[in-house]
């Protein structure tokens, strides 16, 4: 009699393989880490189920033995494989590749985690004075509806203008929790937001709160991975991945700014932590909270048919009156170098009151191209269908699709004296015409060219809050989630962009991101001021999002969605395929929709040519498929998923994305 362990791999496979169980090792659990051979080399493995008794007869094809087994206790807690396998099935990825993405690279690399090598010390635990967190008579309701029914599975999606405290919220409803003796998860979609979320929970709640994300430490990693394991930690604050932390006691989830795209990853294994976060959730019958001042459609739909209760919070908490907002027509009041005539006054005004202002723009470099005027020449990549972005600091143009970058030439053009001229704006070009403008002034530009990690970012933010700086220029680096209590005017450079996207979630993301950014005008007591530079002031998406709102526009844009059969009416899939020969993958998918396209329940878009036509020199189609039904979907995408692993010509890549939030 033989005893049996199936066991996954980190490969790109979809098969598991069974190994021998050692007499020495007949004790083994699922979860546990074990060195097996694999071919001519010896690699990390995960049990994932055993088999006992097995008679040898019944077996006909060759056993190999397990080297090791790493673990004594399993690294990978039941409730996280539970998780994985679901996600695995769910997003077509394989389960090796999905429980190691889950993973530290120590455990990854079969390394010891013992416990003594990461002993909380008293220096690690909160020493700031705790202060006692007050709601208004709104919040409360919402604190008290989700309490009471803290112990069994519940959605709730908290819709809070910005700055109405649904941060306030979350902090009393964790410190509820970790009293009663339960862990708490706090997911949010950046790196960047931690920092200042962490220091915010500390300032209320006397527990071990620690956050997660990819910028800590490999040792800091370990450490949470098993503070969490043995309830050692009470609250953690992390970023997507922290959803496959093995909690021992995990007795709530809030995803904030659930809205926010960066909660899907986007290479390899394409998931949403959002997603995972209902379905663990779901899983250990706890509540799952989400939150956001901008809900996706999907939430907002969700609740529409009863699948989680929304609350509204609609009164800032701070007693702060909403921001007065203004349209600038640029093509009556004619911007010098992306700062029109209003906007400039409206800077001046407010810092002649001492006041700071925030100019957004959603592109950085210095302008979005080049451009002679004598010969039309533009900045184009040579490997990319995409303009080149000029870098006026460096000297360069580089292509933000494919990283390639080259000088700008005397004369790059077919004339003989170029006239090179810069097309659009970005942030170094709004930096130079601020700092021409208002020459005494304190300027910082937050992007990713100025700022390389999060501790600098951490160093212009708390200079924003000492008030050492006058205006602050940046991205949505500089947007997402951050408090500037002193900011009373924002300016949103050019709207134009957002408002014409070929991404059918464009309008939605274009309204998202103006009711954010203007969020961060008149935090506190002050009335702020938002100013929207548009070429069509007339635009219907303007019309009901500044005069309705946001929640009246997303109506208004699911109407649209419904009649077309788009999410959240529908759930999709996109494939996309790259080849170095351009036909070569549109072939390719035209006999997968000829192979496919039989059903009623399911629908096809394409195959086309993707946005970005070619990058790096690939050429890149895709086609869209989709269904009302989940399941009828989910079966299709695998049945397409395994005829293309078989049938891939030589030379192509492809991939799959199980509700794309990108069609790039």
């Amino acid at each position: 009699m033989l005893n049996i362990a199936t066991v996954t791999l980190n490969l790109p496979l979809y098969k598991t393989f069974d190994y021998l169980i050692p007499d020495s090792c007949s004790n083994i659990i699922p979860g546990s880490r074990v060195e097996v051979p694999f071919g001519n080399k010896k690699i990390i493995g995960v049990v994932l189920s055993c088999k006992s008794n097995q008679k040898k007869e019944h077996i006909n094809y060759k056993l190999k033995k397990i080297v090791e087994v790493i673990d004594i206790n399993p690294s990978i807690s039941k409730d996280i494989l539970n998780l994985c396998n679901w996600a695995s099935n769910y997003y077509q990825h394989p389960i090796g590749q999905v429980l190691f993405n889950a993973l530290p690279k120590q455990i990854r690399e079969g390394k010891s985690t013992r416990e003594n090598d990461f002993l909380i010390s008293d220096k690690e635990k909160s020493t700031i004075e705790q202060n006692t967190i007050k709601l208004n008579e709104e919040q409360n309701k919402v604190y008290e509806e989700i309490y009471i029914n803290k112990s069994k599975f519940s959605s709730y999606l908290i819709n809070g203008i910005t700055g109405s405290g649904k941060t306030e919220v979350y902090i009393k409803l964790t410190d509820a929790i970790v009293k009663d003796g339960g862990q708490a998860l706090i997911i949010v979609p950046e790196i960047n937001l931690t920092p200042q979320t962490v220091a915010r929970f500390k300032k209320y709640l006397d527990c071990n709160i620690f956050s997660y994300h990819s910028s800590i430490t490999e040792k800091e990693k370990i450490r949470v991975w098993n503070y969490s394991k043995n309830s050692n930690l009470d609250v953690v604050i992390g970023t997507r991945s922290s959803i496959f932390l093995p909690f021992k006691n995990l007795k709530m989830i809030i995803v904030d700014e659930e809205h926010d795209t960066s909660l899907k990853q986007q290479e390899k294994f394409k998931y949403h932590a959002r997603d995972l976060a209902i379905v663990r959730s779901k899983n250990l019958n706890i509540p799952i909270i989400i939150g956001s001042a901008t809900p996706s459609f999907e939430s907002l739909y969700n609740s529409d048919i009863n699948k989680s209760k929304k609350f509204n919070l609609t009164k800032r908490f701070f007693k702060a009156e909403l921001p007065e907002i203004s349209i600038v027509d640029l093509n009556k009041d004619i911007p010098d170098d992306g700062i029109s005539n209003f906007l400039k006054k409206s800077i001046e005004t407010q810092l002649s009151r001492n006041k700071q202002c925030l100019l957004f723009i959603g592109r950085r470099g210095f302008s979005s191209a080049l451009m002679c005027g004598n010969c039309n020449w533009v900045s184009k990549c040579n490997k990319c269908e995409s303009f080149m972005t000029y870098h006026q600091s460096q000297k360069l143009v580089k292509c933000h699709h494919c990283g390639y970058q080259e000088r700008i030439l005397k004369n790059p053009g077919s004339c003989e004296k170029c006239d090179v001229r810069p097309i659009g704006y970005g942030t170094q070009r709004i930096e130079e015409k601020i700092k021409n403008l208002f020459p005494k002034t304190k300027i910082a530009r937050i992007d990713s060219d100025a700022i390389s990690n999060i501790k600098k970012l951490n160093e212009f933010i708390d200079k924003a809050n000492n008030n050492e700086i006058d205006i602050l220029i940046g991205t949505q680096m500089l947007v997402k989630g951050h408090d500037f209590p002193n900011v009373a005017l924002v300016g949103i450079i050019d709207i134009d962009s957002g408002l014409y996207s070929l991404d059918f979630r464009g309008l939605e993301k274009t309204a998202q991101l103006i009711t954010q950014v203007s969020g961060r005008s008149g935090r506190k007591e002050h009335r702020g001021q938002v100013i929207i530079q548009t070429r069509r002031p007339d635009h219907p998406l303007l019309h009901v999002l500044l005069k309705k709102g946001y929640i009246e526009f997303s109506k208004k844009n699911m109407k649209e969605r419904e009649k077309a059969g788009l999410p959240p009416f529908s759930y999709i899939s996109l494939i996309r395929v790259s080849s170095t020969v351009k036909n070569k993958s549109l072939l390719f998918l035209e006999e997968v929709k000829r192979k496919f396209n039989n059903e009623k329940s399911i629908f096809f878009y394409g195959p086309a040519e993707a946005p970005i036509g070619r990058k790096n020199n690939m050429y890149f189609f895709q086609i869209l498929f989709g269904s009302k039904n989940r399941n009828a979907l989910a079966i299709k995408t695998q049945e397409i998923r395994q005829y293309m692993d078989r049938k891939k010509p030589y030379n192509i890549r492809w991939s799959l994305d199980v509700d794309p939030i990108d069609l790039y």
